[in-house]
């Protein structure tokens, strides 16, 4: 990223969207091509810069979100084979790229209208210079931030297209369902506001050229690695992949739990009987075969005596039916 910054800070501004409010230097009333040339710049008259930014963009994102993948996968963070990882991502990210960039333009068009007409509004109605620069800096915020949102999800296509291997149809729909109700676009507006403020303030202050360059790299330089990596975290946080880099350090190891079987008995400890003695009054309670017979024999020989004793006590026929007590 350190190379496409470096050649953007040269050939453009950043966050022209908001900053160029400090080019009117308090003098909002203007024509309209003055505030054409202003919003637009030399980048009008000149594409080619333009196109080397975007080209440079596309490369550094590429290896960027595929170093970043590749970590988030295995767990292991370099830069090897760099070719390999520009050609995983750069088609993806090209298209995402060209259609971003067409949308700025057509949106320096939307507000390069929203300013002319407070321009024709302002003095008309005889409205003072800090009144009419006041409202052309609100509109400026408020147009940056519909532009951050509408930006939001376009800057998850590429990760579909080259993690989930959908076409950009498919990837453009489904970036509008995975985002939505998430809220994602509040975790880019601020940082970006933040810069745009920076760069703004840089303007009215009138810095000189070494200074402005300066700010311009690190702020491209923040721009281009954060808008990346909170692309991919965020991308891996809503679809619930795995993250190899964090996984071992997300949750402390479980421990391994004691079973009843595993345990080992302590040799100082007193031995229970209690899983000795039902064995003993089990063996009790079953009879071997031998003594089974001799009880059966037993119980045979007291039902003779008993019935001998019954004979016995019954009357006999000589005793003329009386009974014998």
């Amino acid at each position: 990223m350190i190379g496409p910054s470096l050649a953007a800070c040269f050939l453009s501004t950043p966050y022209w969207e908001v900053s160029f409010v400090a080019a009117f230097d308090y003098a909002p009333y203007l024509s309209a091509s003055k505030t054409f040339g202003i919003m637009f710049g030399d980048s009008w008259q000149y594409v080619w810069p333009v196109i080397v930014v975007a080209v440079l963009q596309v490369l550094g994102a590429a290896l960027a979100m595929s170093a970043i993948d590749r970590h988030f996968r295995t767990g292991r963070l370099s830069l090897r084979s760099s070719s390999r990882l520009i050609n995983n991502t750069v088609f993806p990210i090209a298209i995402g790229v060209a259609i971003m960039s067409v949308m700025s333009i057509v949106w320096r068009f939307v507000l390069f209208g929203l300013v002319t007409l407070v321009q024709v509004i302002g003095s008309a109605a005889a409205m003072p210079s800090g009144v009419a620069l006041a409202i052309i800096s609100a509109v400026a915020v408020g147009m940056f931030l519909l532009h951050v949102l509408i930006i939001s999800p376009m800057l998850f296509w590429a990760p579909i297209m080259f993690i989930y291997g959908y076409r950009f149809r498919d990837a453009a729909a489904a970036s509008f369902k995975l985002l939505a109700g998430k809220k994602i676009f509040i975790g880019l507006f601020l940082p970006t506001l933040i810069c745009a403020g920076i760069q703004l303030l840089v303007g009215f202050l009138q810095a000189p050229y070494a200074v402005c360059v300066a700010v311009g790299f690190v702020v491209f330089l923040f721009t281009n690695v954060y808008a990346t990596v909170y692309t991919m975290i965020a991308f891996y946080g809503i679809s619930g992949l795995d993250r190899r880099d964090v996984e071992p350090y997300r949750e402390p190891l479980p421990l391994p739990q004691k079973r009843i079987g595993d345990e080992k008995p302590d040799a100082t400890a007193p031995v229970e009987n209690s899983d000795v003695q039902p064995q003993e009054s089990d063996k009790q309670q079953k009879p071997k075969p031998k003594q089974r017979q001799k009880q059966k024999q037993q119980d045979a020989s007291q039902k003779r005596e008993r019935g001998v004793t019954k004979d016995r006590r019954k009357p006999t026929s000589g005793d003329g039916g009386e009974n014998v007590v």
